[in-house]
């Protein structure tokens, strides 16, 4: 595994009136890494570790996940998460087009941005994220993204829940789904989000917003857009029991792999392969895949 030291930073974003921790990690042409639900920057640490010998490695928490706080004036519209990952990228004063990664719901704010900056992109890495309209959620979004009061309090109550007993209930249900995370992983997911209040508020707010009919509406035409202009690839954990692996066509691009033994969570799990896709659009005639690889 190539490393080197990686750094955290407290990145003021007067926008919003917050500040984020951002880790970054060597030098060179930029990526830019934005992380899902319900996780936070440190999941891309294992693929920082293989490109910083190579690249400057940018990953900033989200508004309310690992290190941030949520301010009211952050309300996970899709707005607000664009400006917040435009915000970001002028205070680490990033120059020149960068290479994007994203994954889960790190993939809406990641479109969306793209979309509206490819003058500023190189190329794009997508891995198991929804962005596609009517998507048919699996049963804990549509609890969490319930706006009826009744479904606000039985996902406040199934929040707290996840934390009872050290977050065993957390550990049994989201282990249960994600088999291929060590032990260590998932206890790490246990503390920065089931024993965290201010992690678990903000996915109310997040799913709330990203659930309501129309959220979607727009992403077709933003991946038009992006694929048009940039290198896109897909790579896709074929286990994933959120974002089903049919999804993985689903972006447009011709560059899809599919990898038949992993889930969701392939920035942990197969950062091998994902460092991969990366340098095909950064350092194009670096890599060779075989044609086997490709689906």
């Amino acid at each position: 595994m190539e490393s080197s030291q990686i750094y955290e930073r407290s990145v003021a974003i007067a926008e919003f009136g917050l500040t984020t921790r951002v880790l970054e990690a060597g030098s060179g042409p930029v990526v830019l890494m934005l992380h899902g639900n319900p996780d936070n920057a440190d999941e891309w640490r294992p693929l920082m570790a293989r490109l910083s010998a190579r690249y400057r490695c940018i990953a900033p928490d989200f508004p309310g996940y690992g290190k941030s706080k949520l301010p009211v004036s952050f309300s996970y519209g899709l707005a607000d998460q664009t400006r917040f990952v435009d915000a970001v990228v002028q205070a680490m004063a990033v120059t020149g087009p960068v290479v994007l990664v994203v994954h889960d719901t790190g993939g809406m704010s990641g479109t969306a941005w793209a979309a509206a900056n490819l003058d500023r992109l190189r190329g794009m890495v997508i891995t198991n994220t929804v962005v596609f309209d009517n998507f048919p959620w699996f049963p804990i979004a549509r609890m969490w993204g319930s706006t009826s009061l009744r479904g606000r309090i039985r996902a406040a109550l199934g929040m707290f829940a996840l934390g009872l007993r050290g977050g065993a209930l957390f550990q049994r249900v989201f282990g249960g789904q994600c088999p291929d995370l060590d032990q260590q992983q998932l206890d790490r997911f246990t503390a920065s989000f089931a024993l965290n209040r201010e992690a678990k508020r903000t996915a109310l707010r997040q799913f709330r917003q990203m659930m309501r009919p129309g959220f979607f509406r727009e992403f077709e035409a933003m991946r038009g857009c992006i694929l048009a202009k940039v290198p896109c690839r897909v790579l896709w954990g074929a286990k994933d029991k959120f974002v089903p692996v049919q999804y993985a066509h689903r972006f447009g691009s011709k560059q899809v792999t599919i990898l038949p033994e992993a889930g969701h969570w392939l920035a942990l799990t197969d950062a091998d392969a994902l460092a991969a896709e990366v340098d095909a659009i950064g350092r194009p005639q670096a890599v060779m895949r075989p044609a086997s690889a490709m689906s």
